[in-house]
């Protein structure tokens, strides 16, 4: 256990430095290294980078909830010829790919991680300064454990993420293509899409409003989520889930099974969220040239509806492409925090505070081998 500790401790800390001459000053002219060299946001760290997480991640053996079954249909792929599921057909295609090629199934989990990453950093091209912030949240936040388990909607957030950056850019071909590779992952990134209008206008203006509105979603919540039921149902047996719908209770279980420490992981949300709103009007203001409001209403949003389907597995999951972009809210407040030339010590000691308190809930997480992401185990050793 101490091992794994370590490894996803030097994971995180290494990807961070090698990172580094990618993040731009303020000047958006130079690295944060300040070298004399022109400032490139690809380069020869980021390539290196991308070459060793793939590798380093694609190489687990047996780590993350999902990922027997993903080696189980691989290897009857590999025995019969005929993948024995029905799944999104890009990613049948890859299966299929690595089949005919004969390739290891390390391979599968080597080339996930890849696109997982790679579009990572295509997403974070926009926000080159954060990527610091970004990467620590990336594991304290867990959303890289989740990338070892719900591998494929994992990559699926990055597409919509990416796309979503496409999209603002006005740039709308490319962002459907991109969501398209995305569908052909997981078809629930199609809720994801269905967003994309909602963004031009900035729907959540009064920090106060916004405070009431979690905390009467956080009283009557059982009371929503009966509604939200009888109204997602239907949507997600079209998208192609009807088994999640038609299993309730077997996905009840699987929710109270992941409920370990949940009390604790509310309380903490709560206060990030707590934390980011009240300082929302700074932060839109101070990022207004990154279209942060619009970053900020699928957020906002995904918190919400967070304290509504938290105890359901399927909704949450499927609120996972909006409630994720707490990551790049939480890398927005805590680089304002510590950066900001106002009021620095109250805001140093709330960055402070934020990043040990995430910290704690990292490696407890660890220590509860949240998602069987831990212990870490290479294909080498077994």
């Amino acid at each position: 256990m101490a091992g794994t500790y370590i490894f996803y401790t030097l994971l995180m800390v290494g990807m961070i430095l090698l990172s580094l001459p990618s993040v731009q000053t303020t000047t958006n002219k130079q690295s944060v290294l300040l070298t004399s060299e022109p400032y490139h946001y690809w380069g020869a760290n980021l390539l290196l980078l991308i070459i060793l997480y793939s590798f380093i991640i694609g190489c687990r053996y047996y780590v993350g909830i999902d990922y027997e079954a993903y080696l189980e249909w691989y290897l009857e792929l590999k025995q019969t010829g005929i993948y024995p599921r029905e799944i999104e057909f890009g990613y049948e295609w890859l299966n299929y790919f690595l089949y005919f090629l004969g390739a290891h199934y390390a391979f599968l989990f080597i080339i996930l991680a890849f696109l997982q990453i790679l579009f990572f950093y295509k997403s974070l091209e926009k926000f080159s300064f954060l990527i610091p912030w970004y990467i620590f949240f990336f594991f304290t936040y867990l959303l890289m454990f989740s990338s070892m388990n719900i591998m494929r909607q994992t990559l699926a957030y990055f597409l919509f993420f990416y796309a979503l950056n496409l999209a603002i850019d006005k740039q709308y071909l490319r962002a459907l293509l991109y969501c398209l590779l995305g569908f052909s992952f997981h078809k629930s990134i199609v809720i994801a899409i269905a967003l994309f209008p909602l963004l031009g206008f900035d729907w959540f203006k009064n920090k106060y409003v916004q405070i009431a509105l979690l905390l009467f979603v956080t009283v009557f919540a059982s009371q929503i989520l009966a509604i939200a039921l009888e109204i997602a149902s239907p949507i997600v047996s079209l998208i192609g889930y009807g088994y999640y719908v038609e299993n309730l209770d077997y996905m009840y279980e699987i929710t109270e099974e992941g409920a370990v420490g949940a009390g604790t992981a509310r309380i903490l949300f709560f206060i990030l969220d707590m934390s980011i709103i009240w300082y929302s009007d700074e932060l839109k203001t101070t990022f207004k040239s990154y279209d942060f409001y619009k970053y900020y209403n699928i957020y906002f949003l995904g918190a919400f509806m967070d304290r509504i389907v938290y105890d359901n597995f399927i909704l949450a999951r499927t609120n996972d492409y909006l409630l994720n972009f707490r990551v790049l809210i939480l890398s927005f407040l805590c680089y304002y925090l510590f950066a900001s030339a106002t009021e620095k010590i109250p805001k140093v000691v709330l960055g402070s505070t934020i990043a040990l308190m995430m910290l704690a809930f990292f490696y407890r997480a660890i220590y509860n081998s949240a998602a069987q992401t831990s212990p870490f185990n290479f294909i080498f050793f077994e």
